[in-house]
């Protein structure tokens, strides 16, 4: 088990500059509680938004199967005190309260999971993955969103800056 956790932190290293910045980006702190969208089976955002902020996370998939072994990876992690996953899409309820959002690239509908956040009083800023070019209409970056407030860049492969809505 302390194998997989040592493989999780390593493949998660890429990430680690990306999620600062986009921590940075949305100004997420330790008093926040934050909704991932599209966590995946290797919920390396949820796990760096909680290392990296102490903020609690909330983290939903509509892959079941994703879920549960989000589920696993989190425990064996002992980070499930910090980190819920649920199997729920982004564009619908999630059942819980949060006041901050980040979304995966491969999120979609974009503009329509961004309204409906931003629809919530609560929630005050929504942080969005947003692909290279050549990647738009395959990852739905082409669909038009509203004006962000900010954004930041990235030297990642299939995804170049994180946008920044808000209230």
């Amino acid at each position: 088990m302390n194998g997989s956790r040592v493989l999780f932190k390593l493949y998660m290293l890429p990430y680690t500059r990306v999620v600062r910045r986009e921590m940075d980006l949305g100004d997420i702190c330790k008093d926040d509680v934050v909704l991932n969208v599209g966590c995946g089976s290797m919920p390396f955002t949820a796990a760096l938004i909680t290392d990296l902020t102490g903020a609690k996370v909330v983290a939903v998939d509509v892959d079941g199967e994703a879920v549960k072994t989000a589920r696993h990876t989190i425990s064996m992690l002992g980070l499930d005190d910090r980190v819920e996953i649920l199997h729920a899409d982004g564009a619908g309820p999630i059942g819980r309260r949060f006041n901050k959002a980040v979304l995966a690239l491969h999120v979609e509908p974009k503009d329509i999971v961004v309204s409906r956040l931003l629809d919530d009083p609560y929630v005050k800023a929504v942080v969005i993955r947003m692909p290279r070019g050549a990647l738009m209409a395959s990852y739905g970056g082409d669909r038009v969103l509203s004006p962000f407030a900010k954004q930041v860049g990235h030297l990642m492969p299939t995804f170049d800056r994180s946008l920044l809505f808000t209230q």
